[in-house]
C-alpha cells in the first residue's frame, strides 16, 4: 500500500463548479491508486485513465471553443499525462506495480501547481467570457491558536 496521503485541499478550489467537481474526482482517483492493495492497482489505474481522458477532454474542449489563448501548453500537459498513463499501464500488465505507485506519487506532486496555474487561468478565462468577471473562492480560515499568557 502507498505511503502518501493525497486529499482535497481548499486551495485546490478554483470557483468553477464543473472544474472543481472534476478535480475532486481526480484527487480521489490518485488517492485510490496510492493506497489500494496490490491486487487492485490495475483497476485503480484503469479508473484513473478513464477519469483523466474525460477530465482532460472536457478542459481541452473548453479551451478550443472558448478561444483560450494559453491552450497550447495546457493541452500538451494533458497529452503528456495521458501518454504516461498508457506507458505505466503496459508496465502494470508486466507485473511492475511499483511504476503505477510512482506515477500516482508524481500526479500528487504535479496536480497542485497545474490546478493553481493552468486550470486557474482557464477558470478565470471562462468566467470572464461568460460572466464578465473572474471567479471568487471564499475559504474559511481557522482562527489562529492564541498563546496563553502567565
Amino acid at each position: 500500500m502507498g505511503d502518501i496521503n493525497f486529499e482535497w485541499r481548499p486551495e485546490f478550489a478554483l470557483g468553477h463548479a464543473e472544474m472543481d467537481d472534476t478535480h475532486h474526482e481526480f484527487v480521489e482517483c490518485v488517492q485510490a491508486l496510492l493506497t489500494c492493495d496490490d491486487s487492485q492497482v490495475g483497476a485503480a489505474l484503469a479508473r484513473f485513465e478513464d477519469h483523466a481522458r474525460r477530465h482532460f477532454a472536457e478542459e481541452d474542449q473548453w479551451m478550443r471553443t472558448g478561444d483560450y489563448p494559453s491552450a497550447g501548453c495546457h493541452v500538451d500537459e494533458h497529452a503528456a499525462v495521458l501518454r504516461s498513463v498508457v506507458e505505466v499501464g503496459e508496465h502494470v500488465q508486466a507485473g511492475r506495480l511499483d511504476v503505477a505507485r510512482a506515477l500516482a506519487k508524481e500526479l500528487a506532486r504535479w496536480f497542485p501547481e497545474h490546478a493553481q496555474v493552468m486550470d486557474q487561468g482557464l477558470a478565470r478565462w471562462l468566467a470572464q467570457r461568460q460572466l464578465g468577471g473572474a471567479p471568487m473562492v471564499i475559504v474559511r480560515r481557522r482562527p489562529a491558536a492564541t498563546a496563553l499568557s502567565n
